[in-house]
């Protein structure tokens, strides 16, 4: 029981005051309040075989609309995260984790990690080269009779991106949670982003096995951290109003990137956060995630 009653002193009406009784109980001081809370995503799951031993696990997501950006008063965030309606008509499917080395080694065939590990996601992967990962997927699948008539894989767009990584929430980051103070946006410390994904104040400086933090609700990890993950997208500035089914500009000199890495403050590694670099740019903490989508 929590709050205090009409009948309670000064010290049980405290917001951290504690009290209980039995679920069949009833007196006239208490009473209930209720909520109303997002249902528990049931999301549906496809594995696809890449090669003995190594599978591509995919999430659906299903279509639907959100707020994309950032509230003016969200700690650390950058102009460029303008707030906007966005409506996704269509659903699509999206990797259950980010694109690991044993999986861009089954379609690639070679390993450009510098941090090796068969479960650890790719890096020092260019957009150039996880758009091709994308079209040698599309086509074996395509050969080999599994993919779905109308879709193809791809990079996930921005807004693609950030409506899964959201999967409702409004919030810095997909827990639920916010930076609660300017120390922890910029400097290495943020235990709220901890639960969910390995960044500056945690990764000891490198990337780590993939799930390994806290899902969200639609059963996708590594949404926050441990590499910046590429999207389809040029890099530009978001539309004022309501959009639908947004691809980003035309053209453009950068690509998106989302997420944040092991490298990143607290700050880069919200929800909203937008980041950006040349199509053929490779570091370390560069990989991606795929996505299996419509056609466009």
């Amino acid at each position: 029981m929590r709050g205090g009653g009409w009948r309670n002193n000064a010290d049980y009406c405290r917001s951290a005051a504690q009290n209980c009784y039995y679920p069949s109980s009833r007196h006239n001081f208490c009473g209930f309040r209720v909520a109303l809370a997002p249902a528990v995503s049931e999301s549906k799951g496809m594995t696809i075989p890449l090669a003995e031993g190594v599978d591509l696990d995919m999430i659906w997501i299903e279509p639907g609309t959100f707020i994309m950006g950032s509230p003016s008063d969200e700690l650390g965030r950058y102009d460029d995260e303008v707030q906007h309606e966005v409506t996704l008509t269509q659903g699509y499917w999206l990797g259950k984790y980010e694109v690991t080395q044993a999986q861009y080694e089954a379609i690639m065939g070679e390993n450009p990690s510098r941090f090796k590990g068969a479960y650890q996601p790719v890096e020092q992967v260019s957009w150039n080269k996880a758009t091709n990962f994308c079209a040698k997927l599309t086509a074996i699948e395509k050969e080999a009779g599994r993919l779905p008539e109308g879709y193809e894989y791809t990079l996930p767009t921005e807004a693609q991106w950030e409506y899964a990584c959201r999967a409702g929430t409004t919030t810095a980051f997909n827990n639920g949670t916010n930076i609660p103070s300017l120390e922890q946006a910029l400097l290495e410390l943020c235990p709220n982003l901890d639960e969910v994904g390995w960044y500056g104040g945690n990764s000891n400086e490198r990337t780590h096995p993939v799930g390994q933090k806290q899902p969200n609700a639609w059963r996708l990890y590594d949404m926050h951290g441990n590499v910046m993950e590429w999207c389809l997208d040029w890099y530009g500035d978001y539309p004022t109003s309501a959009v639908i089914d947004p691809t980003g500009p035309d053209t453009g000199e950068n690509r998106v990137l989302r997420g944040g890495s092991w490298l990143s403050y607290a700050y880069g590694c919200r929800s909203a956060f937008r980041g950006s670099l040349i199509p053929n740019y490779i570091y370390y903490y560069l990989g991606f995630r795929v996505a299996l989508a419509p056609v466009k």
